[in-house]
């Protein structure tokens, strides 16, 4: 496998946490959900997903409840939210360079 396989699929992963939120109650999910989500469709083998969830928590598009962070999110059983530039982003068809695939 070349390199760019696995952004490639970084990038799809997480296209599918944003699309999922979106989905969800209030645009929200516990990450726990989320995570047996990813596992249960195949994109992820283990329910560890903290890198992806930092990745989207740096650039503000997620927040979590209970002031937990990506890397604590899991352990904490918080619930993932979309933030406003998180819906905005959305809603303007994500950006190509960010390395988001929605």
């Amino acid at each position: 496998m070349d390199g760019f396989c696995n952004s490639a699929d970084n990038a799809s992963i997480r296209g599918y946490i944003l699309r999922s939120l979106v989905k969800g109650y209030h645009f929200s999910l516990p990450v726990k959900t989320l995570s047996n989500k990813l596992i249960s469709c195949g994109l992820v083998s283990s329910p560890d997903i903290s890198g992806q969830l930092y990745y989207l928590e740096q650039y503000g598009l997620v927040q979590f409840s209970g002031g937990s962070d990506a890397f604590s999110a899991l352990g904490n059983d918080a619930v993932i939210r979309l933030t406003a530039s998180g819906i905005q982003f959305i809603e303007r068809g994500g950006d190509p360079e960010m390395g988001i695939d929605l």
